[in-house]
């Protein structure tokens, strides 16, 4: 969300003052300061919507708090006449901003720049996907694969308002890491209608924002187990009417991709990158943002134990480039009207040696997206109503080739294609208020062709109503979903048939899929402290959305089942900051049942897929682990110290044994499993045992002269080092090892 917040600040006579001007929320905990220019003005920009705090001091005035509402991108002007202090006296005034927005009829989880910054190192790529799994809903496959209340690539990451739609896992794509954010927002119901395309979860993530004016750098850096390194430095200027924002990062480790034995053969991984962002408020009405972000990473394959005796080495690249440019202009006190036009070009390469086994392959995939998003926000004392729509043009290119080594120069599979596809959407929401009732209701029309030409319209509807008494929020939502299929590999998936080719049993076109989203749930607010959000949800989809693994090389290809079924059960406990402590604790419970047959994919011969595309039975989808648990306590005992203990709890995924006979290659050989982590599978059960990890972090600022400071921070890990496999011979998902115990030492440097 692009809110901003304009303040003027007074003195009884009418003359401005340079004061300090904070705006505070308290769910997530959120802080903007900003110093009044010498004419009394001060500028809060990109700010999400929520109630807030605003605070304002300066020396011989008392202080002004009062409340201030942000709902949508409209900029809101506020003055301020500040009397004079007659006494003096210190005054500690805590927070009055509140835990529950009742004007707010879906829930949105969001995590803070404190959180972001506190978070506990881990590996390349991993730390923005390590705080989104700590709320309730999303698990964590295999190689930071996330899966939001089951859905598999079904997650839409919005960046700046820039959607991205494509597979955001660190085998797909270059990761993002949380020193370039300044908060993450998350919604999987209730969702508006300008969202659409991936909706299995939505993950906003809004860059680094600075309110105080001239220059200010940052220097994170983190070294830990694995011989992992990470560094990043930022620099912003701000000014009234510019912001100027500058980072570059660099990381690297030797356990990059979760491997499917102890050895953690061939698995090292590198990535580097750089973004920029201009601000300008070009009048008092107008204002342009420029952005830009390119990152590349490249890695290795992990190795099994035969591969590595073999003496296998698969290589795999990715590269991003990304930019857009963004124009405001602000038509009245209640209209905004807002153009975007985006460009993004991704690629992926793989490639392997000749020793590689059981098959060599190469493959180079690119994705050139162009697109342009219109709106215009309408907002009354009672309404927001918001219309728009996007055009968006892809460019597609595949190239893979595959074959048994013992055939090279050879190959049995040589596709290559490229494609356009091109896609429209139109929307209208209304968000209103009416008294203790609130509502958002929109419809959305979608038009797809690419292998398929398909359109759709979607309504959506999120109510709630706020029972004063009780202080309680009951709500309750309604999403029609439509979403594309999947761009990686989708080229080869529909067009195989045309290559005539024995490895490839059968080609069906992957469908879109659709589906019906429901959710009713309550919010609680236990005084000042505590904030409980209970949700119980089902979700109903038609060709189900899945992928299928290709061997070992981490390639996948989409395919759909005929139809799922996901219900389950999320609580969060959370305690923004109670004194000196802070925690949260949230709980998944879910259930997800797919039915084949698979209706779109395609079938190499001996594949899990094959199996199932002419049988009609109903199976647990990969993502289907029963219970999961995430909680966080940090004790803050002084000002410049903290300490944290985090535990997280998994039941198991699925296992699917293959039967003796079923092999993709032509050799009875099997990859040996050791011992220790066949004992982590429950046979018996069909599913990996439970697995757990507890965390220790503690944090010390070693120096502070605000705004300049130096912190350093300790973390462990997985403190038992157990061993906790993700995932065993999963269906189309192979064996997948999360890592040991790690410690990791990180130094954070303000100026």
């Amino acid at each position: 969300m692009d809110g901003q917040l304009r303040v003027a600040v007074f003195d009884p006579s009418g003359a401005p003052v340079q004061a300090h001007v904070q705006l505070l929320g308290r769910n997530p905990q959120f802080v903007v300061d900003a110093q009044a220019s010498s004419v009394g003005e001060a500028v809060l920009r990109r700010l999400p919507p929520g109630v807030y705090e605003l605070r304002i001091s300066s020396d011989g005035f008392a202080s002004y708090v009062a409340r201030v509402e942000i709902r949508s991108a409209v900029p809101q002007f506020v003055e301020v006449e500040l009397k004079i202090r007659v006494v003096q006296t210190d005054v500690t005034v805590e927070s009055t901003a509140p835990l529950l927005d009742p004007g707010q009829p879906s829930v949105v989880y969001r995590t803070g720049r404190v959180e972001l910054e506190q978070a506990l190192g881990t590996t390349l790529g991993r730390s923005t996907v390590d705080v989104i799994t700590t709320m309730p809903g999303w698990l964590l496959e295999a190689n930071a694969v996330l899966h939001p209340r089951g859905s598999e690539y079904d997650t839409q990451y919005v960046i700046d308002g820039m959607p991205v739609y494509d597979n955001r896992s660190i085998a797909f794509a270059p990761a993002l890491e949380n020193g370039e954010f300044e908060a993450i927002s998350i919604l999987t119901a209730g969702l508006p209608a300008e969202y659409g395309r991936r909706l299995g979860g939505v993950i906003a993530l809004d860059t680094r924002r600075t309110a105080l004016m001239g220059h200010h750098t940052e220097i994170d850096l983190q070294r830990g187990s694995f011989d992992s390194s990470f560094g990043s430095l930022t620099h912003q200027y701000s000014n009234q009417r510019t912001v100027v924002s500058l980072g570059v990062q660099s990381g690297s480790t030797d356990r990059y991709l979760d491997p499917p034995s102890l050895e953690n053969h061939t698995n090292r991984g590198s990535s580097s990158g750089f973004h920029g962002r201009v601000l300008q408020d070009v009048s008092e009405r107008d204002r342009l943002t420029f952005y830009f972000r390119t990152n590349h990473t490249g890695f290795l394959v992990p190795n099994d134990l035969l591969q590595q005796a073999a003496g296998q080495r698969q290589d795999r690249r990715s590269a991003e480039t990304a930019a857009q440019v963004h124009y405001q202009r602000t038509l009245s006190a209640r209209a905004l009207a807002s153009v975007r036009g985006m460009y993004r070009d991704l690629t992926a390469e793989l490639w392997s040696n000749p020793l590689s086994t059981p098959i060599y392959a190469q493959q180079d995939r690119g994705l050139r997206e162009g697109s342009v998003i219109a709106d215009l926000t309408l907002e009354s004392e009672r309404h927001t109503l918001k219309v728009g729509g996007d055009v968006r043009l892809n460019d597609i290119r595949e190239m893979f080739q595959a074959t048994t080594p013992d055939q090279l120069p050879e190959f049995d599979i040589d596709f290559q294609d490229a494609q356009r596809s091109t896609e429209y959407s139109a929307y209208i929401q209304d968000q209103f208020r009416l008294g203790n009732f609130a509502a958002n209701i929109g419809l959305r029309f979608d038009r797809y062709r690419l292998r398929i030409e398909d359109t759709a319209f979607s309504p959506r509807i999120a109510v709630s109503y706020y029972l004063p008494g009780p202080d309680l929020q009951l709500h309750a939502s309604y999403d029609r979903i439509f979403q594309p299929p999947p761009t990686e590999n989708l080229l080869l998936s529909s067009g195989a048939e045309s290559l005539g080719l024995e490895e490839v049993e059968g080609v069906l076109q992957v469908p879109a899929s659709r589906a019906n989203f429901f959710e009713i749930g309550f919010r609680k607010p236990f005084g000042a402290a505590f904030l409980l959000d209970v949700n119980h949800y089902w979700r109903r989809f038609e060709n189900s959305i899945d992928d299928d693994v290709f061997l070992n090389t981490g390639l996948s290809f989409p395919v759909t089942w005929d139809s799922a079924r996901v219900e389950g059960t999320e609580v969060r406990l959370e305690m923004p900051r109670w004194r000196s402590v802070t925690s949260s604790v949230s709980y998944s419970n879910m259930n997800g049942y797919a039915s084949s047959p698979v209706t779109g994919g395609l079938f190499l011969r001996g594949g899990e897929a094959t199996e199932l595309r002419d049988v009609a039975t109903e199976f647990p989808i990969t993502q289907d682990q029963r219970n999961t648990v995430a909680a966080l306590v940090r004790l803050q005992p002084h000002r410049r110290t903290w300490f944290s203990l985090g535990v997280r709890y998994g039941s198991g995924l699925p296992v699917e044994l293959e039967d003796d006979d079923d092999s993709s290659t032509d050799t009875d050989e099997s990859e040996p499993i050791s011992q220790s982590i066949a004992d982590r599978v429950d046979f018996a059960r069909g599913r990996v045992k439970p697995n757990y990890s507890v965390d220790l972090s503690a944090g010390l600022r070693v120096w502070d002269q605000d705004p300049r400071s130096l912190t350093l921070q300790f973390d462990v890990r997985n403190v038992t080092d157990r061993l906790n496999v993700i995932n065993f011979s999963g269906l189309f998902s192979g064996t997948a090892l999360a890592p040991g115990r790690q410690a990791t030492v990180q130094m954070r440097l303000r100026f």
